[in-house]
């Protein structure tokens, strides 16, 4: 694959770098359960969404702006401000890249870490993620035998939806994910979640 642009390539991984684990059924999450009423009524959630990731090698923080769309059962769309566009979904999802001309198809073992962290919020039996509040509306995600030293953090603001998402990629390696102006609207279905190459993009297909 050519080289992509290193943000997005690391926020990618940051999401997909815990490995998934077998599926164990616990309590709903507290964290989740005012972004589920709200998708249980409408059927779509889309907030503006500021991606940042601190690189441990210069200090310094990149910023992405961009738009965040959930919908159930499980399904997660980013939109960027540069045009890029990255979907998940039960079985894979896509990146697609206008600057490099390429669309990345990543099947369901890629992409299987990923789902863990954005299916937590989707699934009212966060299946395979623990739960443990550790401030007012703050909450820490974990796997079961994972530790905490990978790990996603979650922040509510006062009406109980998702306010701020940080993800511990690697020691010293952080996404972090501001959310703000949540709305929910009449839900578009699954093929709003797959990407089509425009003419001309090459397609690279990863397992």
């Amino acid at each position: 694959m050519r080289r992509v642009p290193r943000i997005l390539l690391c926020a990618l991984l940051a999401l997909s770098a815990v490995p998934p684990v077998a599926a164990a059924v616990v309590a709903p999450l507290a964290s989740s359960r005012a972004l589920l009423a709200g998708l249980r009524s409408s059927g779509r959630a889309e907030a503006t969404l500021q991606l940042s990731r601190l690189d441990p090698l210069s200090g310094r923080t990149n910023v992405v702006r961009g738009l965040l769309i959930l919908e159930l059962p499980r399904l997660a769309r980013l939109e960027l401000e540069d045009g890029q566009r990255l979907t998940l979904r039960e079985d894979g999802g896509d990146w697609l890249q206008p600057a490099m001309r390429q669309l990345v198809r990543a099947g369901s073992q890629s992409a299987a870490g990923a789902l863990v962290w954005w299916g937590a919020l989707l699934d009212p039996q966060a299946t395979g993620v623990r739960e443990r509040k550790v401030g007012t509306r703050q909450y820490v995600l974990t796997q079961p035998g994972a530790g905490e030293a990978l790990a996603q953090r979650i922040e509510l603001g006062a009406d109980g939806l998702p306010r701020r998402l940080t993800v511990e990629a690697s020691p010293g390696e952080r996404v972090e994910y501001r959310l703000t102006r949540w709305r929910f609207v009449r839900s578009r279905g699954p093929a709003d979640f797959v990407l089509k190459p425009p003419a001309g993009f090459e397609v690279v297909e990863l397992p």
